[in-house]
């Protein structure tokens, strides 16, 4: 009677290892074999070229501004401690010339946040570059702010 206690546990132990590792070398396949097609240049597809990711790592919600050499567009509040993807209006892709954020930090919404002078600003480049990184608001030591774009 004993031996049948170890018996069947070590069963299904043996039973549910077999399980894991057949689909840990299932999953490992599909992902050493996209990896073979994968480049080391960071890819955009088109819906990402149509989104900011936007990463508030503050204690307070902010809002995002794009600034284009026309017109401002409203992309969105983002809440303390989340991360966003914020669309970008139609209007603003076909714009001319290059692109900027601006990021008001826990004040009221602004009319024109290119010269509100709480408004930090991200230095202007091509939409096609501004949409490749993920953007990340923080206050950094001794409460400065700080907005940094990374590749995606």
């Amino acid at each position: 009677m004993k031996s049948r206690t170890f018996v069947a546990p070590l069963a299904v132990s043996i039973v549910s290892l077999a399980v894991v590792l057949t689909g840990t070398f299932a999953l490992g396949g599909c992902a050493s074999g996209s990896a073979l097609l994968t480049s080391s240049a960071p890819s955009v597809t088109p819906e990402a070229s149509l989104t900011i990711l936007f990463d508030n790592a503050t204690q307070s919600y902010v809002d995002v501004y794009l600034i284009g050499q026309q017109r401002q567009w409203r992309l969105g509040r983002v809440e303390a401690g989340v991360r966003a993807a914020l669309r970008i209006p139609e209007s603003a892709l076909t714009a001319p010339g290059f692109v900027r954020l601006a990021v008001l930090d826990g004040a009221p919404l602004s009319l024109e946040p290119s010269r509100d002078p709480r408004a930090l600003l991200t230095l202007a480049q091509p939409r096609s570059q501004l949409t490749a990184q993920r953007w990340t608001f923080s206050k950094f030591q001794f409460a400065s702010l700080q907005i940094v774009g990374a590749p995606r």
